[in-house]
């Protein structure tokens, strides 16, 4: 079961999720970031593995409010790594993260 932490309010606009796989990871992990606007509409879907040792990027482009989720559905319990979330080129969120992970946020319109 992942963990879920709400990350607060991030603006609108190009946000992209990379996830850095530790080298002792025992095999690869899923990088997934979903948005949709309230109600539903224009659901967006991004993923992509990491080996271990390498990075995984997804992205979503938002336009209007919405919520968004960045998951690390990691393929053993004690795989580990960074998980860095980005808005426009800018850093919002940068930390050290063990296992399965489910950040959200809450989207503002652009």
């Amino acid at each position: 079961m992942p963990i879920s932490v709400y990350k607060g309010g991030i603006a609108g606009g190009s946000i992209s999720a990379r996830f850095q796989s530790d080298y002792s990871n025992v095999g690869s992990d899923l990088l997934a970031i979903s948005y949709a606007e309230i109600g539903g509409a224009n659901p967006q879907v991004d993923h992509a593995a990491a080996v271990p040792g390498g990075f995984a990027t997804v992205g979503v482009q938002t336009t209007k409010a919405g919520v968004m989720e960045v998951w690390i559905a990691a393929g053993h319990e004690n795989d580990s790594g960074r998980l860095i979330v980005t808005q426009n080129g800018t850093s919002t969120d940068d930390e050290p993260v063990q296992g399965s992970v489910r950040w959200v946020y809450s989207v503002g319109a652009v």
